[in-house]
């Protein structure tokens, strides 16, 4: 089987995962590694043993380095400027979720995606067994015709916390809480029913991390010992010099502090072309993290839980129950999908055909992403014609 020369941009907390995948994946070379912080990047190469040559500069990296194909893990706000930059080298491209924080960047990564060798999403939700089997009792008409589907994502509290300190607790970066979490949940409702909203509504705000709580603008500093979203190093990817002072870098932000326009909670209503509807709700204070879904039917329903790896379908025709314990195809994150999405795009730099969330995905989601945050913020329906959807897409 042919090498696939591929390279990693961003040395992050995602980043790391794939730069893991790479080094230990067969029939796949790691050719570079990038990152635009020489000493992170260097100390998490020595951490991992990676041997891949480094660079601070991504264009120094596409020219010296050749990869055939790109990862993309940097903030979402660069999405764009890195896609294209590597598409316009001849790359293929992994990009993670969402594809970029506005309708325009997303435009911009279309432009450049004729030069590349192709694109597909972080949409890891698709690989989830959970996901799949959802999926193929859908195509077998199972529940009979389906009628609304019922999704909520509920993040384990310090996860939910944590984008209340880091870049994503501005709009203006992330695109928004349901883009820059979510866009996963928007594109696995789009997957199963086959289709893109057509109407939108959302309600949520910032009503529990509000700034009159706030007691000290870092951890380090801050009085109360015993505050539950005392930061602890979770969801960032520190050096050892970042850990010893992590409010000089920025990293134990007080949850509580005011310069962040997201929300800590959202409801979404949707309604597609066909007449399906949908909601979705945003939970950042669960015990443990997990994903549900329900598919109400004309025959019946079927009730999935990302945690348990469990499908469970009931009928109200007489037909017998059915229950489905699965089971991850591997060890790696978001129930084995990682992995799984790290081979499709090792596929794609070989130029085998497989099936991939492609770039039509990953606008549709921002495309709906964009909307559900206009119907939060001027409350009322947002319609999403046909034609929002079209991009000049070439691959």
């Amino acid at each position: 089987m042919k090498t696939a020369k591929i390279a990693i941009a961003g040395f992050g907390q995602r980043g790391k995962t794939f730069v893991e995948l790479a080094m230990n994946e067969p029939d796949v070379e790691l050719v570079g590694v990038c990152d635009t912080n020489a000493q992170r990047l260097e100390s998490f190469a020595r951490l991992h043993n990676c041997r891949a040559p480094l660079f601070t500069s991504l264009e120094k990296m596409l020219e010296q380095a050749r990869p055939e194909g790109v990862v993309i893990a940097v903030p979402d706000f660069q999405h764009a400027a890195v896609a294209s930059a590597a598409m316009k080298h001849g790359c293929a491209v992994l990009l993670e979720k969402p594809m970029a924080p506005t309708v325009e960047g997303c435009r911009e990564i279309l432009r450049c995606a004729g030069s590349g060798r192709g694109a597909l999403l972080g949409f890891v939700l698709r690989g989830h067994p959970v996901y799949r089997k959802v999926k193929e009792l859908l195509a077998a008409g199972t529940v009979g015709q389906v009628m609304n589907l019922q999704a909520d994502e509920e993040l384990f509290v310090l996860h939910g916390a944590s984008y209340m300190r880091r870049w994503h607790r501005h709009v203006a970066d992330s695109g928004g809480f349901m883009l820059a979490k979510c866009s996963h949940d928007i594109d696995i409702l789009s997957w199963l029913t086959g289709e893109n909203p057509c109407r939108v509504s959302s309600f949520g705000s910032l009503s529990f991390f509000t700034s009159d709580k706030l007691k000290h603008e870092f951890c380090s500093g801050c009085p109360d010992k015993a505050c539950r979203f005392r930061f602890a190093g979770e969801m960032v990817y520190m050096t050892e010099a970042e850990k010893a002072e992590p409010s000089k870098y920025g990293f134990d932000r007080c949850v509580y502090t005011k310069d962040k326009d997201v929300i800590d909670h959202q409801v979404v209503n949707f309604e597609y072309p066909s007449g399906v509807t949908a909601t979705f709700s945003l939970d950042l204070f669960a015990p443990v993290p997990k994903r549900r879904l329900k598919v109400i039917g004309s025959t019946g329903y079927i009730e999935a839980d990302s945690r348990e790896f469990t499908v469970d379908v009931a009928f109200s025709d007489g037909c017998e129950a059915q229950h489905f314990k699965l089971e991850q195809d591997n060890s790696s994150g978001h129930g084995g999908s990682d992995l799984t999405l790290f081979r499709t795009i090792a596929a794609t730099v070989r130029g085998e055909k497989v099936q991939k969330a492609g770039l039509e995905a990953g606008f549709a989601s921002t495309v709906v992403g964009t909307a559900i945050e206009t119907a939060r913020r001027e409350h009322r329906v947002v319609e999403i014609p046909a034609s929002a959807y079209k991009g000049d897409l070439s691959i």
